[in-house]
């Protein structure tokens, strides 16, 4: 570490045991004023990392009423001195405000190659980049993995935002699970509502498959009890026929009996009489030879 730093860190540690001694209910903003006004006294000296420091202060508004300008402009002083991290600072809030163009992609790749090197400052802004999505695609993973490196080779603030990421990615992790879980659930819903619906079509399918059928089948029948009706007037009507000719022989039979009946009456009537009238001995052998033929139907 350098060495102005411990003197810092020192000087520092000092002021806050006195004050704690002198009050020991200081608020912590009356820290962070005193804190600004030891860190200014040396940035206005020329030392770059107070000047640095004032230039976050500047920016986070701690101990001062935060201004961006003036915290710009503090860090353009320490980056003048050579201080990396201000360099990286003014690179970083300068694709920010403005996007990527030629003059700092080229020093975005400086940084790649510089955190790539080793280098803590330039991976901890690499990864502050990464997290916040500055000049790269944004990726916590990636984020993680720089500010883990930054954090081991002595860089405090990389460990603090490192944690937040870690915490960060476990609350998107837990997320991500649960609308899993969710989308799962839902896709098993939609998939046991589509298979309920398909049975009910199914089922309604067969209900009029079966009413169908039962209506051919009803046709069916119909159609044979039709059939069989007329099938079965044919037959009476031809058994009717049938009747009406036999009733109609019997008629005539029974005419033609009564005819020859009342012939054959007649016959004798005539041979009686013929017989009055003649021989006694005579015989006709033939009715329709004798007198009596005229009147026999069957002599016609």
């Amino acid at each position: 570490m350098r060495p102005y730093v411990v003197s810092l860190f020192l000087s520092l540690f000092l002021v806050s045991v006195q004050n704690l001694q002198a009050s020991p209910f200081i608020l912590l903003s009356d820290v962070s004023a005193g804190l600004f006004r030891f860190q200014i006294k040396l940035a206005e000296q020329g030392n770059s990392e107070a000047q640095y420091k004032v230039g976050e202060m500047y920016e986070l508004g701690k101990g001062v009423a935060k201004n961006i300008n003036s915290a710009q402009s503090w860090y353009e002083k320490s980056a003048t001195q050579g201080h990396k991290k201000a360099e990286y600072k003014l690179l970083y809030l300068d694709i920010q405000k403005k996007g990527i163009n030629e003059a700092s992609r080229n020093k975005l790749n400086l940084l790649r190659q510089e955190a790539a090197s080793g280098s803590a400052e330039a991976q901890y802004f690499l990864g502050k980049m990464y997290a916040t999505g500055t000049g790269v695609p944004k990726s916590l993973d990636n984020a993680l993995t720089w500010l883990n490196k930054a954090t081991f080779n002595g860089i405090p603030e990389a460990e603090h935002e490192a944690i937040a990421i870690e915490e960060e990615l476990i609350r998107q992790r837990d997320i991500e699970a649960r609308k899993k879980e969710a989308a799962m659930k839902a896709a098993m819903k939609k998939e046991q509502a589509e298979k309920k619906k398909q049975e009910e079509n199914l089922a309604k399918q067969k209900q009029l498959e079966d009413k169908n059928r039962r209506e051919e089948e009803a046709e069916r029948i119909k159609k044979l009890k039709s059939a069989e009706a007329r099938r079965l007037q044919r037959e009476r009507e031809r058994l009717n026929k049938e009747k009406a000719v036999i009733a109609a022989e019997k008629a005539r039979l029974e005419k033609l009996k009564q005819e020859r009946a009342q012939a054959a009456k007649s016959a004798e009537n005539d041979v009686s009489t013929t017989n009055s009238e003649s021989d006694p001995k005579t015989f006709e052998a033939d009715p329709c030879k004798g007198k009596s033929a005229r009147f026999l139907s069957t002599c016609r």
